[in-house]
């Protein structure tokens, strides 16, 4: 069984321009995060859409899907799927995910991705991956307002010490400005642990 848990938030404005989906069953877990480009209208519309269509058709069927819809703009995509012992996924932009397996050292799945051009372009370029789980396992899939604010260093302290809420509260607190507590960019963490 594997076990779920996710926070997002907006920072400072009304709109999450992040989105996520999350599909379980009983043996496996589905999850689709993207995070809409900022600076350019459509972003919020572009990452739901964005996801929705991944969780569906699968990661290009979502660029296509993005670039054809008239009110979105651009967004990041990161889809992966783990079923028993095996991760696989793919990654276009700077939303990130990473896992912890075991006493091995922590890995960035997504560090080999690409930023340009974005899903809604019509050509994003989604680079895949594929890790073999090696319990206890924890995989972190977090739009960049969460690692980037966070530090990786302070995201590797936390998955060592933490688990489920606490972990993604401590990853909260590490993301939020000191002075005012406001989020820097929205902040999106889904997690998933080995039970």
């Amino acid at each position: 069984m594997i076990r779920v848990y996710s926070s997002s938030a907006a920072s400072g404005h009304v709109v999450n321009e992040d989105a996520f989906v999350v599909r379980e069953s009983p043996v496996a877990v589905f999850v689709a995060l993207a995070d809409g480009q900022g600076g350019r209208a459509g972003g919020a519309r572009a990452a739901q859409l964005a996801c929705e269509v991944a969780a569906r058709h699968g990661p290009q069927a979502a660029d296509a899907a993005v670039a054809a819809d008239p009110a979105a703009g651009f967004t990041t995509l990161v889809t992966l799927f783990v079923e028993g012992d095996r991760l696989t996924g793919a990654s276009c932009g700077d939303s990130a995910a990473a896992a912890v397996c075991g006493t091995g050292a922590p890995l960035i799945l997504t560090s080999r991705q690409f930023k340009n051009p974005p899903v809604g372009s019509g050509d994003a370029t989604f680079v895949p991956f594929d890790l073999k789980l090696v319990a206890p396992w924890k995989v972190l899939v977090m739009s960049d307002g969460a690692w980037k604010f966070a530090s990786w260093e302070r995201v590797w302290d936390c998955a060592a010490r933490l688990s489920g809420d606490e972990l993604l509260t401590a990853l909260q607190e590490h993301a939020r400005l000191k002075t005012t507590g406001e989020f820097q960019d929205d902040f999106t963490v889904v997690l998933l642990e080995s039970e």
